[in-house]
This record gives structure tokens, C-alpha cells and sequence, in this order.
């Protein structure tokens, strides 16, 4: 497995793994290689952690271990088992991501301890810092990777399941203002197969999917990248099953499981690969809006103001 740089200093102390500042971090691709060798127990131990990074970085492996049932042997285990020495090893990798200037990020999204909110404000708040952190963590280089699978393919197919199907909605309808050929694919009429007859390279497929990862959606991944099409994942984490049909994932963290997951990150992520899209496609834009204002003229589509 590749190892991160590190350094060391005097006043530093013991060596810590150096940020990345471009693609994999050494848990990402750690995840990537070894996740399928993780017992069931170990799977909840890492997907706890990816589910929150931050949280992740200091929590304490007894902690951890309580926290979902299981043994501090299996959180140990567990690091170990994606090529880590142990879980101190582990928490290093995934405070890497945090050592750039520290000081220089946004301040917390975190109320004045005197004030009394109330639970709406502070779901509302939390979702504010879900996106916050999407942003600091998502590469760039990751994200013009997706849009340029988007804007150079043939075609490009959109699918999501359940909670996840109105942010596939939402892609699909801006992808059909800004592409040739953009298509939502459903499963309503029982066809979703025959709505992939044609997928071959040179085509794109992004799926979105927050846990728990619908299995027609991992189908449908596995699909695309089966016949040489693009296989996009937006989804939560990297150990997800939609992350691992894919070839290309973006993450959008969902924040600690309430009654619904939190798909504010998912639709910010959504809202920012369609910024990105229609720039790289502004020539041909403005053309496709007036034809699309006129149809929905014709078809009276929207209400008198």
C-alpha cells in the first residue's frame, strides 16, 4: 500500500502523515483496496467513522466501540486490517486531512452557548456545516474528473432510489437544459433494463444514493462500467456500495443518521456539478433556454404570476 509523506520536527513530535492536496487520501484508497475483507463488525467500526470524519479524528477506540456495540479488539482489527498499524494509525490519516491552516477555515457554524435554539435551527445549522466540510474535502480535481465524463459523453443517464430519487430529479432536469441528451431513468413501469439497451462506452451513468444504497443502484452502476460507460457515484461515503461499483465518486457526507439522512450536502453537490457543467457548455446555453421557455410557453407548464 502507498505511504504518505511525513515529517517531523522538534517542537512537532512524533511524525504525522502530511496533508494530500490532490486526489485519494491514504484512507480512501485503503478503503478502496481492503474494504471488502472487513467482517461485519469492522464494516460498522469504518463506516461509522467515514460517515463523520471529523468525528472520526478524536474519538477514542473504546469510545468507538461503544458506541456501536462491538469489541475494542474489532476497532483495532479493523485498522489493521485496511494496512494500518492500528487505530492511532488510522486517526493520523484521517486528521491529515485537517492540518492545513487550521486557522484560516470558517468558524463553526455553532451558536452563542446563552442562547436556547430550538431543534429546527440547529438541524438547519448542522446541515450548514455538512456542506461546509463537503466543500473544504472535496478535491477539484475529482470534481472536473465528473464533469468532463459529463460534458464529453454521447449521453448521460441519471438514476437514484427512494430518498435519493429527488436529487437525481433535480441533476437530470438541469443536465436536459445544458446537454444534448440527459435522460432520469425509472423503475415505475418495471423497464429499467430495457431503459439501459444502448449503454456502451462513450456514455455516462450517475447514480445517487445515501445510505442505505438501494441495490438496483449498485446494478446500475455495475452495468455501465461492465460495457466501457462512465460510472459516477454520488453518495456518502467511500466505503459505500455505490462508491464501489463506480470509477468515479463524489463524496457528500450525511451527517449523524436522524429520521431521514440529511440531503442538503447532496443537493449543494448537485447544484455545484451543474454550475461547473453549464459553464463548460456555455456556447450552446442560451439557445436551449429560449427553445426550453418556449415549449413551456406552448405547454402552459408554470402558473401566472
Amino acid at each position: 500500500m502507498e505511504t504518505t509523506s511525513t515529517r517531523e520536527t522538534a517542537l512537532d513530535g512524533p511524525a504525522q502523515p502530511a496533508a494530500e492536496a490532490t486526489g485519494l487520501s491514504e484512507v480512501d484508497r485503503a478503503i478502496d483496496t481492503h474494504y471488502d475483507k472487513l467482517s461485519a463488525g469492522q464494516r460498522l467500526a469504518i463506516d461509522r467513522l467515514l460517515a463523520d470524519t471529523r468525528y472520526g479524528a478524536v474519538v477514542s477506540a473504546p469510545q468507538l466501540a461503544e458506541a456501536i456495540g462491538v469489541s475494542e479488539s474489532t476497532i483495532t482489527r479493523a485498522a489493521q486490517t485496511l494496512g494500518f498499524t492500528g487505530f492511532p494509525d488510522l486517526q493520523r490519516h484521517l486528521r491529515a486531512r485537517f492540518v492545513a491552516p487550521v486557522q484560516d477555515r470558517l468558524a463553526p457554524l455553532e451558536p452563542d452557548a446563552a442562547e436556547r435554539e430550538s431543534l429546527a435551527r440547529h438541524v438547519m445549522l448542522d446541515d450548514a456545516e455538512r456542506i461546509r466540510e463537503m466543500a473544504e474535502d472535496l478535491s477539484p480535481e475529482d470534481i472536473q474528473a465528473v464533469v468532463e465524463a459529463l460534458v464529453g459523453a454521447r449521453r448521460v443517464l441519471v438514476f437514484g432510489e427512494r430518498g435519493s430519487h429527488g436529487l437525481a430529479l433535480m441533476l437530470a432536469m438541469g443536465l436536459r437544459l445544458v446537454l444534448p441528451d440527459a435522460r432520469l431513468l425509472t423503475q415505475e413501469a418495471g423497464d429499467l433494463p430495457d431503459q439501459l439497451l444502448g449503454l456502451e462506452g462513450g456514455d455516462a451513468v450517475v447514480a445517487v444514493s445515501f445510505r442505505r444504497v438501494d441495490r438496483m443502484t449498485v446494478n446500475v452502476l455495475r452495468h455501465a462500467r461492465s460495457v466501457g460507460a462512465a460510472a459516477i457515484a454520488l453518495t456518502d461515503h467511500r466505503s459505500s456500495p455505490a462508491a464501489r461499483a463506480a470509477d468515479r465518486t463524489l463524496i457528500a457526507r450525511t451527517g449523524i443518521l436522524r429520521l431521514m439522512p440529511s440531503f442538503a450536502p447532496g443537493a449543494s453537490l448537485v447544484n455545484a456539478i451543474l454550475e461547473e457543467v453549464a459553464v463548460r457548455t456555455q456556447p450552446g446555453i442560451a439557445a436551449r433556454l429560449r427553445d426550453a421557455e418556449e415549449l413551456w410557453t406552448q405547454f402552459g407548464s408554470y402558473a401566472e404570476n
